[in-house]
């Protein structure tokens, strides 16, 4: 049987990519960009690898103001190992296998203040619940992955947090063909 699908083919580079999200930051009230199409985003593995992602133990800290107080993404991945940012869990996804071990992207214009409430909802597991991927995460026992065996890797972007999370998202799905793991709407 003739198969006549076609693998997307992955058109753009992450420095188109960082351009364009570089264009949308410069635009003026009222102006628009076009947007990226779903089959031409980079594969996730390249999003992940060459992108400047700052990690981060869950449980590492407080997310200062000074130093994280700005708009951008981020997202939750799961260790293989407690506390060992270098080994992400390897995800099974529809598609392949994440390597990323990325379990839910988001988007902040203060990303101290999402990521506290991450920490301290991951922290106190009934007293906190102001972030809802960790709300969901420990509801799903097929997620086993407790507070030592959680990182988070953020990016700051500029004011545009939404459109980079999209783009992103796209990237995601169109890789493993679903959202990540606590992720449900885009």
């Amino acid at each position: 049987m003739n198969d006549s699908r076609s693998v997307p083919s992955f058109s753009i580079g992450i420095n188109d990519l960082q351009e364009h999200w570089r264009r949308l930051h410069a635009l003026e009230e009222g102006e628009l960009i076009g947007v990226i199409d779903l089959t031409q985003m980079p594969p996730w593995k390249v999003i992940c690898g060459q992108l400047h992602w700052q990690t981060y133990e869950l449980g590492g800290g407080y997310f200062s103001a000074k130093h994280h107080g700005f708009c951008g993404v981020y997202r939750l991945i799961a260790l293989e190992t407690p506390h060992d940012l270098s080994k992400p869990a390897k995800l099974a996804r529809v598609g392949g296998e994440d390597d990323s071990g990325t379990l839910y992207l988001g988007e902040a214009s203060d990303l101290s203040l999402r990521l506290n409430q991450m920490r301290r909802t991951a922290r106190s597991y009934r007293s906190e619940r102001s972030h809802g991927a960790i709300n969901m995460l420990r509801q799903l026992r097929a997620l086993d992955f407790p507070e030592e065996k959680l990182g988070v890797a953020l990016m700051f972007t500029g004011r545009h947090t939404r459109s980079v999370e999209r783009d992103l998202l796209h990237a995601y799905i169109n890789s493993f063909g679903e959202m990540p793991p606590l992720n449900y709407r885009l």
